[in-house]
């Protein structure tokens, strides 16, 4: 059992798309690992009372919002079929519940393991996505191991998935998650994880670093920068070790990455480029569309106020989902009491590490979050909750 858990750990890690299709549904091995991990925490919950109690409260509420929809106070835009199709409310519900995976990880026997386990992970990612660049986002892959197998198979798949800026010509790092966002959010997960165990055991950070603000850069998302900054700076000003040198060494980071940057817009390369047509070469006050939809949804509550109750999960009339703006999309979604149950759920398991370097992660990832944290997008919301779980566990270890 110990071995499949390793093997599944390391698939939604390193190999999430790994797989092929099966009559246009994508058969992930990662998939396997979600439905493990979430069956694992639910019959880890049962023998606890007070955990049955947050897993059976998000299933209460859903039934609850499945029986107003059938009552005629909440309004005609709840009848007939939704407007989602099946296939996005298995994907919505299941993310929503992978929280599950929480305590499947806290059944992890060799977390110790995991530590370095990770740091392997992280390099592969790392390398794969560099090596993209070098050689050819194309000529690296192995079809049903780094990409899906029909996908890896299909001329040109990564630029028909959202991964082209056209504007320069460029294609954004990926790695084996065969998308820029969903990889930048994995491996801020991933890539703060190790950091975090590399400050609690007190080694070198440079390296992971520097290599996680490099490959970061290459995936080209601005909601993806916006986080490693959140995590970087989370970083410095919680550390215990901020003496007199520490500060003095930060300013000198500060001064080098000015210097670095200045390098970077007076000559040609593609760092520039990418920063350039991603933050300048844009606009960016409308959040890229995000905005028009909250104001559309928020439209529709003004008409209907058990939109904002019920969530539009089985609305039946056309609209457009806020699916990349994590609350924003549990609200308008699921509606308003399982958001409160999200947040609280959040803060009762972060309050464990929130004192701790292991905070980092989900600082990073949170913050990437209210932009476009790629949650819908298996396996994130998996290898959230598993790192979660692994996290707890690895701080409980350090105070020991």
């Amino acid at each position: 059992m110990n071995k499949l858990r390793n093997f599944l750990l390391f698939i939604t890690f390193a190999l999430p798309k790994a797989g092929a299709k099966l009559g246009g549904f994508p058969l992930y091995i990662s998939l396997i690992s979600s439905l493990y991990f979430m069956v694992s925490g639910l019959l880890y919950v049962f023998k606890r009372k007070i955990e049955l109690f947050f897993v059976l409260l998000p299933i209460l509420l859903v039934l609850v919002m499945f029986l107003f929809n059938q009552l005629s106070f909440t309004g005609n835009e709840y009848y007939g079929s939704g407007y989602l199709g099946s296939a996005s409310v298995i994907a919505y519900i299941t993310s929503f519940f992978s929280f599950l995976c929480y305590y499947g990880a806290l059944q992890i026997k060799n977390s110790e393991e995991w530590k370095r386990n990770l740091v392997f992970i992280f390099y592969i990612l790392v390398i794969y996505a560099l090596m993209q660049k070098i050689f050819g986002d194309y000529k690296v892959t192995i079809p049903g191991i780094t990409a899906n197998y029909q996908d890896a198979i299909t001329p040109d798949f990564l630029a028909g998935k959202n991964n082209m800026i056209w504007g320069i010509g460029y294609l954004k790092a990926t790695s084996t998650y065969q998308n820029g966002n969903l990889f930048g959010a994995n491996l801020l997960l991933i890539g703060f994880a190790v950091i975090s165990n590399f400050i609690v055991d007190n080694k070198k950070v440079i390296i992971p670093i520097s290599l996680l603000c490099i490959v970061v850069l290459l995936t080209a998302s601005v909601s993806i920068y916006i986080g490693l900054i959140a995590g970087l700076l989370w970083m410095f000003f919680t550390s215990k070790n901020n003496s007199g040198r520490s500060i003095i060494i930060f300013l000198l980071g500060i001064l080098f990455l000015s210097l670095l940057l200045f390098f970077v817009f007076t000559t040609d390369n593609v760092f520039s480029e990418i920063i350039r047509e991603r933050l300048f070469n844009r606009d960016l006050s409308e959040g890229s569309g995000r905005i028009e939809k909250i104001n559309e949804y928020l439209e529709m509550v003004g008409n209907n106020f058990w939109v904002l109750i019920n969530g539009m999960l089985f609305y039946d009339r056309k609209f457009d989902e806020i699916y990349e703006v994590l609350p924003a999309a549990i609200l308008q979604i699921f509606g308003l009491p399982l958001l409160v149950y999200y947040i609280w759920f959040l803060a009762v398991k972060l309050k464990a590490i929130v004192k701790s370097p292991y905070m980092l992660p989900f600082i990073a990832y949170f913050t990437a979050s209210l932009s476009d944290g790629a949650y819908w997008l298996p396996p994130t919301a998996t290898n959230l909750f598993i790192l979660l779980g692994l996290c707890t566990l690895w701080n409980k270890k350090s105070k020991a």
